[in-house]
């Protein structure tokens, strides 16, 4: 049984045509992601991935060299949490943009451009 990971969540996404993961790393998940939308969805999202949240949470203080509160403090964002909730949704949408982010360095791109112009030559 494969585990449910953010990385898996972002590639069923796009395959299913929910979204992109490059637009996810340039503009963040404030203009809506679907299944991470709601704060309904992110508290369940933040539920089931919180391990992995807090697993990246910590080694992005350990590589900085600063407390987690304190990075979190100055995160997009930060400065609307107000309750549980919108903790939550704030630390589900900085693990999945960081993680978009992360995709988004690794996997090589096509130049969709290259491949039009050498067809039509």
């Amino acid at each position: 049984m494969t585990k449910d990971t953010i990385s898996l969540f972002l590639g069923q996404g796009e395959k299913d045509g929910s979204f992109l993961i490059s637009d996810i790393a340039k503009n963040g998940c404030s203009g809506g992601v679907p299944g991470i939308t709601t704060y309904a969805e992110t508290c369940a999202f933040y539920d089931k991935h919180k391990d992995e949240i807090w697993d990246m949470l910590y080694d992005f203080s350990e590589d900085q060299g600063f407390s987690i509160p304190f990075l979190m403090s100055d995160f997009s964002g930060a400065v609307r949490i107000y309750d549980e909730d919108s903790f939550k949704n704030f630390l589900v949408w900085w693990a999945v943009e960081v993680t978009a982010q992360q995709i988004e360095a690794v996997v090589p791109k096509i130049d969709y451009s290259k491949k039009l112009s050498a067809n039509q030559g």
